[in-house]
């Protein structure tokens, strides 16, 4: 049975561009549930927000997807399977999830010009944005017990609000091809700027230190990540990050916990 990836994402996370460059790539053929729910919602005359409210007391409608996912499990073709819930369906996938911050995500549903799906205002998409969210959460909570926003679900993170669509199906490729050697490959690809570092002194020849194994092509520790509140935390091995930082790279490597992050925090794009 050929592997299969299954990817997850923030809305305007750029799923649908890294899957057509995925699956060129890869050889691999496309399965997309968003392309139906838009269409459901067209046929009911709603708009995608409007729908997923309703989905949130009609489960069949849901079903009807899912069960789609279950059986992509037996085909034996590589796949490549845009969707919420394969990751949890489709057994044996590599779970991969895109991340993007939450301005970024509107600006590129507003850019995308979906119908029904972005208000006139930024300000408005955002605020759209983020109860399209909690209704998706709350949905599946309530029906399958899962937390879809839980990212160590997933063996793969990746944050995709500065990198292009290139640099984030490299990642995604050469992840997979470890993972289809090594199943317990698990890791987190987060863009500087997107970090908060804890506020404090860190060691510089520590940091010196690992940016020049760095520099000679060995590894070094990954840090650790925590996600609260839609923003990603360094709660430990910041010296690893910032050498990370230093070498110029499109993603910092690292390893995401869970938890919550204490104490003061800044995030790095306001120090560049």
């Amino acid at each position: 049975m050929k592997e299969k990836i299954s990817l997850a994402g923030d809305l305007g996370s750029g799923k649908s561009t890294v899957s057509d460059i995925l699956i060129k790539r890869l050889d691999a053929e496309y399965y997309s549930t968003g392309k139906i729910v838009r269409a459901v919602a067209e046929k009911r005359g709603m708009t995608v927000v409007e729908l997923n409210k309703y989905m949130e007391t009609h489960p069949e409608l849901d079903k009807e997807i899912d069960d789609g996912l279950v059986e992509l499990s037996k085909v034996d073709r590589r796949l490549i399977i845009d969707s919420r819930m394969a990751w949890h369906f489709t057994e044996g996938t590599f779970k991969v999830y895109l991340s993007v911050d939450i301005e970024t995500s509107a600006l590129r549903i507003m850019g995308a010009n979906r119908k029904g799906e972005h208000a006139a205002s930024l300000e408005e998409t955002v605020r759209d944005t983020k109860a399209r969210r909690e209704s998706e959460k709350k949905r599946y909570l309530e029906q399958y017990g899962v937390d879809i926003k839980d990212l160590t679900n997933y063996d793969l993170i990746v944050d995709t609000t500065v990198a292009t669509p290139e640099e984030v199906s490299e990642c995604i490729a050469e992840s997979f091809e470890t993972w289809l050697r090594d199943k317990s490959f698990s890791k987190a690809y987060i863009s500087t700027e997107r970090l908060n570092f804890p506020d404090e002194e860190l060691n510089a020849e520590l940091i010196a230190s690992l940016a020049a194994r760095l520099e000679a092509g060995e590894e070094i520790p990954f840090a650790e990540i925590v996600l609260h509140d839609g923003e990603f935390y360094v709660v430990s091995g910041a010296e690893s990050a910032m050498a990370h930082t230093f070498s110029f790279a499109p993603f910092i490597p690292a390893k995401l916990v869970k938890g919550e992050p204490s104490g003061k925090f800044v995030k790095m794009r306001n120090s560049l």
